[in-house]
């Protein structure tokens, strides 16, 4: 009996080319879409559980009060962790690391590469579960100046020699000896490095990481088995109190390791958010594809009808007959399946490019191909349940007799899938027109600063002490408009911190406010307005070496009156006067409100900054380059221009919406595809009609005219359905930022003319070719 129900859903396909085409092709973009999102989703979902002793593993953190609220902060006080191992032992172990790194010149004999070197202690080792090619990882942080390296590095550095014992030099100035060689951790693990150094190296060439005010590294720690987390961060809870006494409310948590990159440290589901949104359009454009399977499965009844009804005659049951048609939806959906995989593997790397992923299909992973052999079953379950259900139930005398009446069953079904269909590629496409219109704002508004024509040159420790003489050389050049220096790139400041005084301040009331350095030359590269006072003095800036200039923003904070000459006393008791106060622009992303901030002047800055003249890019840069190569000859020149740094702010954005426009484009293929598969039914069913109205005298005009309206219609209906859904979600989505457009309805308006003439195309070339058709032709049919 299996046999012969194969042999026969085998015929089927052949005999009807076009639907099998219709339904596999749909069948395998919708599975090939749904492999890749959820190879990511498990991807995401995966995070940091290859470490041994996963469940036990935390990140330590902060609790901070400002801004009349709690916040918790990953930055830690370097003297932290090594006083939570020395005050509690249910710390097991524990270490510091630098998250982000420090880019480094690293050089071995006469090869010369910048790295990004990363600290942590010996500990990390017993925490997190990286695999030893070379080296010992109880030992290979010991020494101060000993570094761990990755095989890949260690490949790219030192060829085929053995790398242990070797020595390379950092920054032109400290000799580090290879210790050991580990593989690269998993790209799902929350914490990487290509090359580690001691903590304590750190720590010595930095005395302020003692000062418990301080926050620059990260921390974690495995927890004693046994311990009561919740318990033991109350105990946590009173750590400062107990140990540190400081007046400023600060607490110290735990944090799941296994919930850190799905979860904020306010316990927001923000990564978890997308992953979830990546899952739902997986399961959108499957389902969208398995809609047209049960469309295009009940249009044609008829043409089965007489099948069931002999083999109900003969004493098929019902159940029988359901499984037939189940066994062959779940055929046609593991042809396409095989289509999805070499779909999904031809488009894999462009999906890694898209979403920065290193995925990969495991072709010998068993767990693999139970997923795909599920998925393959599912979707033929999914896609046949309907028809199955409907075939079957039809009655055996009433087919026999010839009453069952083409295509009429099941219409109002396909009515409701169609919508259905065209809702979801609606939405979908208004989201993502939405998150393009809102991306493109927040590039291209007013910060409040002209970052156009301007080069960041990153500042290493040797050429810090030169930077006077080579930003003096830099604007005697007729291709240079003005140079300074600073901490930070102006709209990407992360040093801020709160506990700052002023005559009249509410004790209450501690603001977070954010300290970008500068000199006095900034005012002219970026060309911020100073609204009251005046800046920084070039000439002698030192004698304005205890003044600060702020934003209207703190200005308000402080006084409804004019603020000059006022008085704000920073940590360590030091008074600074207020000298100036400018216009508000945006010193953090502005996917953020404005910041309070104060500028000082800097004397140990981090970047160079050049504003050339219009049409002198490439001059400037060579310039820069011969100049600073002078100053600075061991080391090569980083740069970037900064209006392509503001730029990259949004590149995570810009992925998300590329992923959703081709979900969206995929949505409307797929589903068109259903339609014209229906409108081919459609006019195959109406044939005789056909004849008869064009020998009545209908115009061809006319006849397309009767068949796409019906068509229409559903459009319409798909188009009012996906509104109220979609402003519903995307308005919140748009609320997450304090900087936004003004909800763009017309988008629905557009989306909806969009998807009618696709629509209207898809449906209008069948109703054509019959329309065109002879009558006479017409009317012989059957």
């Amino acid at each position: 009996m299996l046999l012969t129900n194969l042999k026969i859903a085998y015929r089927n396909l052949l005999r009807n080319k076009g639907f099998s085409f219709i339904n596999i092709t749909g069948l395998a973009i919708g599975m090939a879409c749904t492999i890749l999102l959820l190879l990511f989703v498990n991807h995401e979902m995966s995070y940091d559980k290859f470490n041994k002793d996963a469940d036990r593993i935390y990140q330590v953190a902060n609790l901070q009060t400002f801004d009349g609220g709690k916040y918790p902060m990953p930055n830690l006080p370097g003297i932290l962790i090594e006083t939570l191992k020395e005050k509690y032992p249910q710390f097991e172990a524990a270490t510091n690391f630098n998250a982000w790194g420090e880019k480094l010149l690293l050089e071995y004999d006469t090869k010369k590469q910048y790295a990004n070197i990363k600290c942590a202690d010996p500990d990390f080792f017993k925490i997190f579960s990286v695999e030893f090619v070379k080296g010992n990882s109880s030992t290979c942080l010991d020494d101060p100046f000993s570094l761990v390296i990755t095989e890949k590095e260690a490949h790219k550095i030192f060829g085929d020699k053995d790398p242990i014992g070797k020595t390379v030099k950092i920054d032109n100035r400290q000799i580090f000896t290879v210790t050991s060689v580990v593989k690269e951790l998993p790209s799902n693990s929350s914490v990487k490095f290509r090359y580690l150094i001691p903590f304590k190296t750190v720590k010595k060439e930095a005395p302020w990481l003692n000062y418990w005010g301080n926050h620059n590294y990260f921390g974690y720690a495995k927890i004693t088995k046994g311990t009561d987390i919740t318990e033991f961060n109350k105990e946590l809870d009173q750590f400062y109190i107990k140990h540190v006494n400081k007046e400023h409310k600060k607490y110290v948590f735990l944090f799941p390791l296994l919930k850190r990159h799905l979860y904020s440290l306010s316990h927001k589901p923000t990564v978890l958010t997308q992953v979830r949104m990546y899952f739902l359009i997986a399961c959108f454009i499957l389902i969208i594809a398995c809609f047209n399977f049960m469309n295009l499965s009940t249009a044609r009844a008829a043409k089965r009808a007489k099948e069931i009804g002999l083999k109900k005659a003969i004493g098929a049951n019902y159940g029988l007959l359901i499984r037939q048609f189940l066994g062959e939806s779940i055929l046609v959906s593991i042809i396409a399946m095989n289509f999805a995989i070499l779909l999904a593997h031809l488009f894999l790397p462009s999906f890694n490019l898209l979403m920065v992923r290193n995925l990969h299909l495991n072709y010998a992973s068993l767990q693999f191909w139970i997923i795909i052999l599920g998925v393959s079953i599912s979707t033929g379950i999914l896609a046949g349940i309907y028809p199955a259900f409907y075939l079957s139930s039809f009655n055996p005398i009433i087919v026999l007799k010839g009453f069952i009446t083409k295509g009429n069953g099941g219409k109002t079904f396909r009515k409701i899938l169609v919508i259905l269909q065209f809702t979801l590629a609606a939405s979908l496409l208004v989201s993502t027109l939405i998150i393009v219109a809102q991306t493109n704002f927040l590039s291209s508004m007013d910060i409040g600063i002209d970052k156009k024509n301007v080069i960041a040159v990153e500042i290493n420790q040797q050429m810090r002490s030169k930077i006077k003489s080579i930003k003096t050389e830099l604007k005697r050049s007729s291709l240079v408009e003005s140079a300074s220096y600073g901490s930070h790139i102006p709209y990407r400041v992360f040093s801020n911190g709160w506990g700052d005084n002023w005559e009249g301040k509410d004790p209450n009331y501690n603001p977070l406010i954010t300290y970008p350095r500068i000199d006095p030359d900034f005012i002219d590269v970026f060309k911020p307005k100073l609204l009251e006072g005046r800046f920084f003095n070039k000439q002698n800036p030192q004698a304005d070496s205890l003044c600060i200039v702020i934003n209207e923003k703190l200005a308000k904070m402080i006084s409804k009156e004019s603020v000059i000459d006022k008085v704000i006393t920073r940590g360590g008791g030091v008074d600074y006067r207020i000298i100036g106060v400018i216009k508000d622009y945006h010193c953090v992303p502005n996917n953020r409100q404005i910041a309070p901030f104060l500028l000082s002047l800097d004397d140990s800055p981090n970047y160079l900054f050049v504003r050339y003249f219009d049409g002198n890019s490439q001059k400037a840069i060579q310039l820069i380059e011969k100049i600073c190569k002078n100053y600075n000859p061991d080391f090569p020149l980083t740069y970037e221009f900064v209006d392509d740094n503001y730029n990259s702010l949004f590149e995570g954005n810009k992925s998300k919406i590329k992923l959703l426009l081709y979900t969206s484009i995929l949505a409307i293929i797929i589903s068109c595809l259903g339609l014209f598969g229906l409108a081919s039914f459609t006019a195959e069913e109406r044939t005789k009609e056909i004849g008869v109205r064009k020998v009545l005298g209908a115009s061809v005009k006319q006849l397309i005219f009767i068949f796409t309206k019906d068509f229409c219609k559903w459009i319409i209906v798909s188009s009012i359905l996906s509104t109220p859904v979609t402003y519903y979600f995307m308005h919140d989505w748009l609320n997450n930022y304090p900087y936004k457009i003004d909800f763009p309805y017309i988008y629905f308006i557009f989306i909806f003319g969009l998807l009618l003439l696709v629509s209207v195309i898809t449906v209008a070339y069948q109703s054509w070719k019959s329309a065109t058709r002879n009558p006479i032709e017409s009317l012989k049919y059957e």
